[in-house]
């Protein structure tokens, strides 16, 4: 992460954008928020913001009868509460894969044997770099919550896997459904039938 007044890393080739210099406006220990000078594709300067929370992770956890399990908590943000795949972040140092079998089970208290990748995708990229890592989790074993104390009011439950996938993608704004939820779940899906369909 450059310092205050520091020029980042060169643009990229052909980028249309020029990058002057960089200082860090905010720090906390959840994300940095960067503003760089920069001059803008039209020729003009101009301020770009950059919020970076980190990489975080998100796990589809399937029961053997197909069910996935789901969390709810308040979400600050938005100021509602909403069920989601289980979700955090990824530590400085840490592998994504690390960081979603520690989530899991801080959130659930789920373990899973098997793991397959489902892909990795930028959650927004017009003002942050943070990519989320999503996972399918199978032959899980069922343990104690491990919550931190921010997620003490967090409840999980199992909902049947199409049950979920149309909650989330039909009655999102009624759910409160976020889109990493919505794409882990339709990943999942689309993983199952292509299993499916090669036996």
């Amino acid at each position: 992460m450059p310092s205050d007044g520091q020029r980042p890393a060169p643009d990229a080739p052909g980028s249309p954008w020029r990058t002057r210099a960089s200082r860090v406006v905010y720090r906390n220990p959840w994300m940095t928020v960067m503003e760089h000078s920069v001059t803008r594709p039209d020729g003009n300067p101009g301020l770009y913001g950059v919020v970076d929370p980190g990489d975080n992770v998100t796990i589809v956890a399937l029961t053997d009868d197909g069910r996935v399990w789901l969390v709810e908590d308040f979400l600050y943000p938005i100021q509602r509460r909403a069920w989601q795949l289980p979700t955090g972040g990824v530590e400085p140092g840490e592998e994504p894969l690390a960081a979603a079998r520690r989530e899991l089970l801080e959130e659930t208290g789920v373990t899973a044997v098997r793991w397959d990748t489902l892909g990795a995708f930028y959650l927004s990229p017009g003002v942050t770099t943070q990519r989320s890592a999503l996972f399918l989790a199978r032959d899980l074993t069922e343990g104690p919550a491990r919550r931190e104390s921010t997620e003490r009011g967090m409840s999980a439950r199992t909902l049947p896997l199409d049950e979920a996938y149309t909650i989330c993608l039909l009655a999102s704004e009624a759910s409160g459904a976020n889109a990493v939820t919505a794409l882990g779940l339709w990943l999942a899906r689309a993983r199952l039938a292509s299993e499916a369909a090669s036996l």
